[in-house]
C-alpha cells in the first residue's frame, strides 16, 4: 500500500508529482509577505528616500556654493566691473568698454548656468550608491532556531489536524442540522403546500390513462366515461 498522500488542491495521486501543491505555496508565501512586509517596506522605503534625497540636495547645495563663490570673484576681477554695477549698467566709460565687460559677463553667467546643471546631472547621478548606502543601515534579524516561538509557535499547542475532521466542527454540523430540522414545517403542512403549489402553476391533474386491450382477454367495462 502506498502511504504517500494525494494532492491536496487536487487530489492527484502522489508520482508522478504534480505542481499544484508547488504553486499554491508560492501564492501563499506571497501574501503573506504582503500581509506581514507590505507596511514594513513601505516605512523603509519612505525613510531611505527621504535621507537619500536630503542628502543629494545638500550636497549639490555644496557644489553650487563654491560654483557661485567662483562666479562672484571672477567677475569682481573684471576692470569697470565695480562702475558698471555701481551705475546699474550704465557707467560713465566708452562704450567699447562697457561692450566688452558685457560680454564678459554674459560668458560668466552662461558658464556658471553650465556649472550648475552639470553639478546637479553628477549629484543626482549618485543616487544608486545613496540609497544602497542606507539601505544597507538597515538591519534585519531573524530569530534563533532555538526560540521557543520558533520551536514551539501557538498554532503547534493545538496540533495539526484538519479542521474538516474536528470534533467540535462535527458536533456544529449536528447542531445546524437540527435546527434546520427544527426550523421546517410539519410533514401534512409541506404536503398540503406542495399540492397547492403544484395545484396552482399546473391546473387539475391529468385524467387516468385507460388499460390497454391485451389479447385473449376480454374487453374491460368502460372507465372514467371512455368506450
Amino acid at each position: 500500500m502506498d502511504a504517500a498522500p494525494n494532492c491536496a488542491i487536487c487530489n492527484a495521486p502522489a508520482y508522478p508529482e504534480c505542481p499544484c501543491e508547488s504553486d499554491r505555496l508560492q501564492i501563499a508565501v506571497k501574501q503573506a509577505e504582503n500581509r506581514a512586509m507590505e507596511t514594513r517596506l513601505d516605512e523603509i522605503r519612505d525613510w531611505v528616500i527621504s535621507h537619500a534625497r536630503q542628502h543629494i540636495l545638500h550636497a549639490f547645495e555644496r557644489l553650487t556654493s563654491t560654483r557661485k563663490q567662483a562666479h562672484a570673484t571672477y567677475l569682481s576681477s573684471l576692470p569697470n566691473y565695480a562702475v558698471y554695477m555701481q551705475y546699474s549698467g550704465h557707467p560713465p566709460i566708452h562704450p567699447v568698454y562697457i561692450h566688452q565687460l558685457q560680454q564678459q559677463i554674459s560668458e560668466a553667467h552662461a558658464e556658471l548656468k553650465r556649472g550648475i546643471d552639470a553639478d546637479w546631472r553628477a549629484s543626482v547621478l549618485r543616487y544608486p550608491e545613496v540609497l544602497d548606502y542606507f539601505y544597507g543601515l538597515i538591519s534585519l534579524r531573524l530569530p534563533d532556531e532555538d526560540s521557543p516561538r520558533v520551536t514551539s509557535p501557538p498554532f503547534a499547542a493545538a496540533g495539526y489536524s484538519d479542521r474538516g475532521y474536528d470534533n467540535s466542527r462535527v458536533g456544529y454540523e449536528k447542531k445546524k442540522k437540527k435546527h434546520r430540522e427544527s426550523s421546517a414545517p410539519p410533514m401534512d403542512r409541506r404536503r398540503e403546500e406542495l399540492m397547492f403549489t403544484v395545484g396552482r402553476r399546473r391546473g387539475p391533474p391529468p385524467v387516468p390513462t385507460p388499460p390497454v386491450q391485451s389479447s385473449g382477454l376480454p374487453r374491460p367495462p368502460p372507465m372514467f366515461g371512455y368506450q
